[in-house]
Order: C-alpha cells, then structure tokens, then sequence
C-alpha cells in the first residue's frame, strides 16, 4: 500500500522532538487499580488544547495485565480518518515495556461510554522514527493502525491496548496522536496523551 510506504519512509515528519521522556521515581498516588485523567498540567508539558484524556488500569511497575484507554474527542477529528499515527518514547521499550499488537482495538464513544468496535486492517510497529530533519530519531517508537473503515469526522473514539506490559519503572511519557485524514498521505497532530505509567507501588 503506497500510504503506508510513504508513512514508513518518514513522510509524515514528526516535529514532536519534543516528545522526550523522562523517568521518575514516584511515590504511589493511590491505592486503586484505576488512573483517570484529562492529562497532567506540568510545567513544559503540551498546551491544554492539545492534551488528551486516558485512563490506564492495572498501571503498576511490570504488570502484564496493564490495558490503556487513549480517548479522542470528537471535536478533535475534522475530517474522516484512514489511520492512526501513535508515537510513543522509546524508555517505553528500553524499560520492557510491551504493547500486544494483537490486542489492540479502536472503538467509537467515549471512555465510560465505549462502543461498537471499528475494524482495523493492520497495525504495524517501526522502532525507527523520521524526526523531520535527515536522520531517523532513537527518541521514538511509531505505531501505526491501519483502519479497514474511515472513522467520520466530529466522531470521538478510542484507542484500547490490552494486556500491556508494563515497563519496569515509573515514566512519565508523552505519546503522540497524528491521523491520516481520508484521501490524503500526510499525517496530522491531534494530540498528546500525558500519562505516568507504572506509577503504582
């Protein structure tokens, strides 16, 4: 497929050096099993406009039964989309951190409010990340879910990973969404997940 060699070959330049991580030694912030959040007000973090909601379950240090519910608004799609685009630091992996290709779901609504699932053609994981200069970024991890149906503009939906491993330390990471709006071989930022993973004691 010619969209997904262009996407492969780097054409759709990620500008999102900043997408760095950080780890972090932090102390529990709760006892549950359940993380919600809008996405984390820090300082040099991404603009509240650009931040996405999540919420991560089982989110402790090596839990393989870890799953994340990534949330887009619908007011966040302006046109129907073909692919999802996500960039994810690579501490993730260098930290043993896992996500199950084979478990991955893209589902219409909302978190709390998920529903009927969308079809997805493939899902592929490339370890090297055009960075939008000449070179290929170490700093990032791409994958990228290939949709067997348009998902229509104005339609929020999310992203499920299930049966994560989850990495064998707390991180802060920032995971980045671009869409391939339908018709087109470009991709576009919708946002950015900020989510401590692995935080749990």
């Amino acid at each position: 497929m010619a969209l997904k060699q262009l996407i492969r070959l780097g054409l759709i330049g990620l500008a999102m050096s900043v997408a760095t991580t950080v780890g972090v030694n932090v102390p529990t912030l709760a006892q549950q099993d359940i993380y919600d959040s809008d996405g984390l007000n820090i300082i040099g973090g991404v603009e509240s406009r650009y931040r996405l909601s999540y919420s991560l379950d089982n989110n402790s240090p090596r839990n393989t039964r870890a799953s994340y519910l990534l949330e887009v608004k619908g007011d966040k799609v302006d046109s129907a989309v073909s692919a999802l685009i996500v960039t994810v630091p690579e501490a993730f992996s260098r930290y043993r951190g896992r996500i199950d290709l084979d478990r991955i779901k893209v589902r219409y609504g909302r978190i709390g409010n998920v529903g009927e699932e969308i079809a997805i053609e493939e899902v592929l994981w490339d370890d090297r990340v055009f960075s939008g200069a000449n070179d290929l970024s170490e700093d990032l991890d791409k994958l990228e879910i290939y949709l067997a149906e348009d998902i229509p503009a104005n339609t929020s939906f999310v992203i499920d990973f299930e049966k994560v491993r989850n990495p064998n330390r707390a991180l802060m990471q920032r995971v980045n969404l671009q869409v391939v709006p339908r018709g087109e071989e470009l991709a576009t930022y919708i946002g950015t997940w900020e989510m401590l993973i692995a935080y749990q004691d």
